[in-house]
């Protein structure tokens, strides 16, 4: 996977170029400590991590199907390659 940050926010994508993936859930730093587990999308909560450890946890539970390293390209080529398979 490809680690992106915006927005305070640890996000991670399938691939490696603009416009990155959403279909992995991404990790917020909670005011007072620990971490929040969203997503893949915003309006979807996966829960509270005391510690980072616990969040890339949570987040490694619900990669999708197959995935794997990054793929080298767009998330639109990521696609072609994909029906291709």
């Amino acid at each position: 996977m490809f680690p992106w940050v915006g927005m305070a926010e640890l996000h991670f994508s399938r691939c490696t170029e603009p416009r990155w993936t959403w279909d992995i859930p991404f990790i917020a730093p909670m005011m007072g400590g620990g971490f929040i587990v969203r997503g893949p999308s915003r309006s979807q909560s996966v829960g509270p991590a005391p510690t980072a450890e616990a969040a890339i946890a949570m987040v490694v539970e619900r990669l999708p199907p197959d995935c794997g390293r990054a793929f080298v390209g767009t998330p639109e080529e990521l696609a072609e390659k994909e029906q291709s398979e």
